[in-house]
């Protein structure tokens, strides 16, 4: 029973994706999920897709996502889920962001390599929710790693132009987050080994 609902819970989250991202025909969908947060103060839903192709370009893959929910912190002053930061495992080559116009890449939280962010404070309009939802996109190198184990990735709302109520995305159900891209392991080594010899060496120059 339970092999039939996870078939069947697959074949959903399959069709969501394609139905909220709108998959180009060329490419191939190669992995995706949702992640469904309940909170006290709303819901929260971030559907991701990756694709084998970025819109016909081979040597790149693609990586999308679409928000929605009914969070909202602090009725009557927050703007809805206005804020979407995705954390990757290590230093990923991102190209090719982009969220909806009134969206602002990478200003207040997560930047590449290490992740993306999206923003949209209250001069500018509401973010995602009741109201309609926001996709969001970039790409990376063919052949990329990627994982769906929550890397500290999370969504917030906005009240007079500040962050505000910051809720972390693990699924409800089982845990997994959205599905980011990572590098290889045989990577992370050489990058924590640089970063703890800068360490070293300002410690070195503060003592």
């Amino acid at each position: 029973m339970k092999r039939v609902w996870n078939r069947l819970r697959a074949a959903i989250v399959a069709a969501l994706a394609s139905a909220t991202l709108g998959a180009p025909a060329s490419a191939t969908v190669i992995a995706s999920n949702v992640v469904e947060v309940s909170t006290a103060s709303g819901t929260v839903s971030l559907v991701s897709r990756v694709e084998d192709e970025f819109f016909g370009d081979p040597s790149r893959m693609l990586f999308a996502y679409g928000l929605s929910g009914n969070y909202g912190p602090l009725p009557g002053d927050s703007n809805g889920i206005s804020e979407l930061q995705l954390l990757f495992g290590g230093p990923m080559d991102v190209t090719d962001q982009t969220g909806p116009t009134d969206w602002t890449l990478n200003c207040c939280g997560a930047a590449p390599p290490f992740g993306v962010s999206f923003d949209i404070d209250n001069t500018t309009g509401d973010g995602a929710g009741p109201n309609g939802g926001a996709e969001f996109y970039f790409a990376v190198p063919a052949g990329t790693a990627f994982t769906d184990a929550p890397q500290g990735s999370n969504v917030a709302s906005h009240v007079s132009d500040v962050p505000f109520g910051f809720v972390d995305l693990i699924d409800g159900a089982d845990g997994h987050g959205p599905i980011v891209p990572v590098p290889e392991p045989g990577l992370l080594a050489p990058v924590a080994g640089g970063l703890a010899l800068v360490g070293a060496r300002r410690l070195r120059s503060a003592a």
